[in-house]
């Protein structure tokens, strides 16, 4: 049975389907000599691709963490939050990175308000789960 389009709600782990693309078009832009020639490869580009790495795998460490309600409970809570704290991290120092290479001419306006959306919907959807986490784990949060 299907559910009605007005009633669907959105996944509470879009979280890592959004990294996915963001990471995809990340690589995507550094990797292209268009946007960042090798002479600049390693200032801009490749800072840009370890950021962009960083995040997804923090989430991904994040996500595998299953939270079970015995012994190590909150061992297991304290980690995924760590982990969600990194990405988050991750995820401002990409725009940092992004802007610098606005600035320095190697991307366009376009490119950046739409690299700038991902990652802002991605983090947007990491504090949204960071939240559903507290809740669930805290207590009233």
């Amino acid at each position: 049975m299907s559910v009605r389009k007005g009633d669907r709600g959105e996944g509470k782990l879009q979280v890592l389907n959004k990294a996915r693309e963001l990471k995809g078009y990340s690589l995507g832009i550094v990797k292209n000599e268009k946007h960042f020639p090798k002479s600049t490869r390693w200032l801009y580009a490749s800072p840009i691709a370890n950021e962009v790495r960083e995040a997804c795998s923090c989430i991904r460490r994040a996500n595998s963490v299953y939270v079970s309600d015995g012994i190590t409970k909150e061992d297991e809570y304290r980690y995924r939050r760590s982990e969600q704290t990194k990405a988050h991290a991750h995820l401002d120092a990409l725009l940092d990175l992004i802007d610098d290479a606005y600035r320095a001419g190697y991307i366009s306006g376009n490119q950046t308000e739409y690299w700038t959306g991902l990652i802002l919907e991605t983090d947007d959807k990491l504090k949204a789960w960071i939240k559903s986490d507290k809740e669930r784990y805290d207590g009233k949060g």
